[in-house]
């Protein structure tokens, strides 16, 4: 399942490689354009808000990209999604780096009483982002959601994103040169994580006892 699939570009790929997916999004509008971009493969496309309206079936791998900053009650996301995994399954949460050099937002513990800022929540685009996680406190989250073999991952440096003027060598720099240069900048201890756009945190449902 692609939670927050936009318009659907994952969930069209996985679907086009012979996976059975699910893409879910609370604006019909990009669910239109992702079905007017389908050509072929098993893809469901579900409009609904994932707090509130069920989703049917069980999966073995739920993405949600992008969408866990537009939230003051991140727990209650992952406690729902967590209800959608199979035993086994593993949730995938991408989300901007607080850590990131670049980055003039709050963490979300910094942020106080959530409830101030429920008006702001499922805003899109740049408009909504409104603070940003440390690595730290989304694991927690994960942790106190009962998601078991947690990792986690920073990625997309200034080689990838294009920040601080580097967007100017894509012209003329190979991509993968650029890939390479990101590799190495974000593996090194302590300044990679300062020079990573995006965070990435995964876990995995436990089995029943």
């Amino acid at each position: 399942m692609d939670v927050g699939c936009a318009q659907g570009t994952l969930a069209l790929v996985l679907g086009e490689r012979g996976h059975r997916v699910t893409a879910v999004d609370l604006r019909e509008e990009f669910l239109e354009y992702a079905r007017s971009r389908y050509t072929h493969g098993d893809v469901r496309f579900r409009s609904g808000n994932i707090l509130e309206d069920g989703v049917d079936g069980s999966y073995d791998l739920i993405f949600a990209n992008q969408i866990i900053e537009h939230l003051v009650y991140p727990g209650r996301l992952l406690q729902r999604l967590m209800r959608s995994l199979r035993p086994g399954g593993r949730l995938v949460v991408t989300t901007p780096n607080c850590d990131y050099v670049r980055n003039s937002l709050p963490s979300f513990r910094e942020l106080g009483d959530p409830q101030d800022w429920e008006h702001l929540q499922f805003t899109a685009d740049g408009d909504g982002h409104f603070y940003a996680y440390l690595r730290e406190e989304l694991v927690e989250i994960f942790e106190t959601s009962g998601f078991a073999d947690i990792e986690t991952r920073f990625f997309e440096s200034p080689m990838i994103s294009g920040h601080m003027k580097v967007r100017y060598l894509h012209g003329f720099v190979p991509g993968k040169l650029l890939r390479a240069a990101d590799r190495l900048l974000v593996g090194v201890p302590f300044f990679g994580r300062r020079l990573a756009h995006q965070l990435l945190v995964t876990g995995v449902a436990p089995a029943p006892q």
